[in-house]
C-alpha cells in the first residue's frame, strides 16, 4: 500500500470541522441500544440552551420540542446552527492541541464508511417508500374538491408527485439503487454522483415550495457531496481535462481471511435488513391501510338540509350552513378524512369517526375536541341524515351524494396528442 503524503494544514482544518460536524448531525450514538433512547430525550437541548441563554429568546425557559410534523422547526434551525458553531470551535480546538498528525488517513475512511451507511440507512426509508407508491399518496377526493389555491405549496407538490406512480416509483427507485451503489468500492462514485442528482432535485423540491424537510434534505445531500469531493481531482481529470484516469486503491485491505468474512457478513446483512426489511414494513402498512373498511357514507355530498335548533337554514352564503360535506378513506378503522364547506367559500379539513353502533364524531383536522357528535341514518344508497350537536347547537343535516368527474382522474396517459390540453 502506498505510503499515505502529509495533508496541507487547511485540509487538515477541513476534515476536523466536517468530522466533528457530521458526528453531531448523524448522532450515532442514537444507534446505541438502550443508551440511544435514553439520549433521544434529550436530542434538542443544546437547541433550548442557546435559545434561553445565549438568544434569550424565552422569558421562562423552554426545555420541551412539540411534534408539530415539521423538520424546519426554530429548534431544528437553532441545533444546526450550534452544531456549526460547535465544530467551528472544537476544529480550532482540535488544531491547537494535535501538532502530530500529518494526516487523518485512517480516520477519514471510517468517517466516510459511516457516512455511506448512514446515508443508506435513510435513503431506504424514503426510495423504499416510493417504490411502493406510498410516501406521496394519490390526491384523494376530498382534495379534487378543494379550490387549486387553498392548497400550501407542500400539499400541491405532495399531489403532484402523488398524481404519477410511475413517476414517484422511479424516483424511489434512483434513490435504493444510488445508495447500493455508494455501499460497494467499484460502485461508489457512480452511486454518488446519481444520488447527488436525485437528492439536488429533492432539496430544490423542498426550498421552493416550501416542503418542512429543508435542512434536512440539505444535509444529506452535503454528505454526497462531501463523500464525492474525495474524487473531486478524477472527476475533473476525465470530464474536464481529458486526461486518463487511475484506478482507485482500497483505503484499507483486510488481510485476514476472518475480516473479509465479517466484512463482507456485514455488508449483506444490512442490505437484506436494510431493503427487505424495510419492504415487509412498508408492503404490510399498504396492506392494512387497503383491508381498512370504508365508511358507509364515504364520497361527495351535497348538503339539502341543514336545520339548527329546529329552523332550516336554505342560505348557501350563510357561514354557519355546511354545504358540502367530502369523506375520503383514513387511516384507522372506522375512520374517514376528508372536509366540509361552510358557505361558499369556507373550507375546513376534518376527521370523521363511526362506532360500533353508528355513534358519529367530526372534529377539524388537528384538534381534539368534538364539533359536531350525533348519529347518522341511511336513506338510501345516496342519502344520509345526521342528527346531533354542533357545538351547542342541534343540528339536523340531509347529505345526498353528488360526485362529478374530475378530468384530472379520468384523462389517460395519450402517446398521440393532436391538441394541446389546457
Amino acid at each position: 500500500m502506498i505510503e499515505p503524503q502529509p495533508w496541507s494544514l487547511i485540509k487538515k482544518i477541513t476534515f476536523r470541522f466536517f468530522f466533528i460536524f457530521f458526528v453531531l448531525m448523524t448522532s450515532i450514538w442514537n444507534f446505541i441500544p438502550v443508551v440511544g433512547d435514553w439520549l433521544g430525550k434529550f436530542v434538542y437541548h443544546p437547541s433550548f440552551f442557546v435559545q434561553n441563554y445565549i438568544l434569550r429568546l424565552h422569558a421562562v425557559p423552554k426545555w420541551e420540542h412539540a411534534p408539530t410534523g415539521s423538520g424546519d422547526t426554530l429548534d431544528d434551525w437553532i441545533m444546526v446552527i450550534t452544531y456549526f458553531a460547535i465544530a467551528v470551535v472544537g476544529s480550532g480546538i482540535w488544531t491547537a492541541l494535535d501538532r502530530k498528525h500529518q494526516q487523518y488517513e485512517r480516520l477519514q475512511y471510517w468517517l466516510s464508511v459511516g457516512l455511506r451507511y448512514y446515508l443508506a440507512y435513510v435513503m431506504f426509508g424514503y426510495g423504499i417508500a416510493k417504490i411502493f407508491v406510498q410516501q406521496m399518496a394519490y390526491p384523494s377526493l376530498a382534495q379534487f374538491y378543494t379550490p387549486l389555491g387553498d392548497f400550501t405549496p407542500m400539499r400541491f407538490t405532495w399531489m403532484f408527485i402523488g398524481y404519477s406512480p410511475p413517476y414517484q416509483f422511479i424516483s424511489g427507485l434512483f434513490e435504493t439503487v444510488a445508495v447500493i451503489f455508494i455501499l460497494f468500492r467499484r460502485t461508489q462514485l457512480i452511486g454518488l454522483l446519481l444520488f447527488i442528482g436525485v437528492m439536488g432535485n429533492v432539496v430544490m423540491l423542498n426550498f421552493f415550495y416550501g416542503v418542512p424537510v429543508k435542512y434536512y434534505s440539505a444535509f444529506l445531500w452535503l454528505i454526497g457531496l462531501y463523500l464525492t469531493a474525495a474524487h473531486s481531482k478524477r472527476l475533473l481529470d476525465f470530464f474536464l481535462f481529458d486526461r486518463a484516469t487511475e484506478p482507485v486503491a482500497p483505503e484499507m485491505v483486510f488481510n485476514k481471511k476472518w475480516q473479509r468474512y465479517t466484512r463482507v457478513g456485514l455488508k449483506v446483512f444490512f442490505l437484506a435488513y436494510g431493503v427487505g426489511f424495510g419492504s415487509y414494513q412498508t408492503y404490510s402498512w399498504s396492506t392494512l391501510m387497503n383491508e381498512n373498511p370504508k365508511l358507509e357514507f364515504t364520497g361527495a355530498f351535497d348538503v339539502y338540509e341543514f336545520k339548527r335548533n329546529g329552523i332550516e337554514n336554505n342560505s348557501p352564503v350563510d357561514t354557519v350552513r355546511w354545504n358540502q360535506i367530502v369523506v375520503g378513506e383514513g387511516y384507522e378503522p372506522g375512520e374517514g378524512r376528508g372536509n366540509f364547506k361552510r358557505g361558499t367559500s369556507d373550507l375546513s379539513l376534518a376527521t370523521f369517526t363511526v362506532d360500533s353502533v353508528k355513534n358519529l364524531t367530526v372534529k377539524l383536522r388537528g384538534d381534539t375536541s368534538k364539533l359536531f357528535y350525533g348519529k347518522y341514518a341511511k336513506e338510501t344508497a345516496d342519502r344520509f341524515r345526521w342528527k346531533g350537536m354542533l357545538k351547542k347547537d342541534s343540528v339536523e343535516l340531509l347529505l345526498v351524494r353528488n360526485e362529478r368527474k374530475f378530468r384530472l382522474a379520468t384523462q389517460s396517459f395519450k402517446w398521440v396528442m393532436e391538441n394541446k390540453d389546457y
